[in-house]
């Protein structure tokens, strides 16, 4: 069964069945990716429905996504070329080798977690989730409670904070491999800026309550990642002295 999730309220079944390659019949979510109401409604059921299968439909899709994406507005032939790809949904992406890998080499490649051993960051794939969101979405504000970090697939985001006069001051902005809440996440108090994503993106979503428990279990990496972490704050006290200086 084909079901629109083209808002959380206009949510309903379409009378299409498809198959998958062993020729059982499966269930499809065509998910507005513009929508926020309609993602955070598919972020949330995704995670209980481990095998269920989508195709994001956006105005940007984002064309390196594990989802199958196409364009709005949807049109035969985009749909038909989309449920064609039949080989994208043989097996639930959460346990696909491929789309693991993929993670692993990211977080790889993320400062905060260069000194981990490959067994340490599948571990940490392996606790994490995926959230989808449209662009120009806030991904959370400054001040608010934050018990995630999140680390970027695909997609842009915009790291900002208000000035003395309300005015927003951007800060800088973060792509795939890059890390946004990881300050809070760590010492559990609100966040120092707000996130906002510049286009459509799949974040990879690490939260306190199995990432704190895994350092405790853990010392070695505990203090790589303080060792790191050193690294940064000095690296941001040099900048700060040459701004300072000129």
């Amino acid at each position: 069964m084909i079901r629109n999730i083209l808002s959380v309220a206009s949510n309903q079944d379409v009378a299409y069945q498809i198959t998958d390659n062993g020729g059982k019949s499966t269930g499809i979510f065509i998910v507005n990716a513009d929508d926020p109401g309609a993602m955070l409604f598919w972020n949330e059921y995704q995670q209980d429905a481990l095998e269920a299968n989508s195709i994001l439909a956006s105005v940007s899709p984002m064309l390196e996504s594990e989802h199958v994406c196409i364009k709005r507005p949807l049109i035969a032939s985009q749909l038909h070329g989309a449920l064609t790809l039949g080989s994208a949904w043989a097996a639930p992406k959460q346990q696909r080798p491929d789309i693991i890998l993929q993670r692993s080499d990211i977080l790889r490649k993320c400062f905060l977690f260069r000194n981990f051993s490959p067994g340490h960051v599948e571990t940490i794939v392996a606790m994490s989730r995926i959230v989808t969101l449209p662009g120009n979405y806030v991904v959370f504000e400054k001040g608010s409670n934050g018990d995630e970090m999140l680390i970027v697939l695909h997609g842009r985001l915009k790291v900002s904070v208000a000035d003395g006069d309300g005015k927003e001051v951007v800060l800088g902005t973060v792509g795939p491999g890059d890390i946004a809440g990881e300050i809070a996440m760590l010492d559990g108090r609100g966040r120092s800026a707000t996130v906002t994503t510049l286009a459509p993106s799949e974040l990879l979503v690490i939260h306190r309550k199995d990432f704190m428990p895994f350092l405790e279990q853990n010392p070695k990496v505990a203090i790589d990642l303080i060792m790191v972490l050193a690294l940064r704050l000095r690296l941001n006290t040099e900048q700060l002295a040459e701004l300072l200086d000129r």
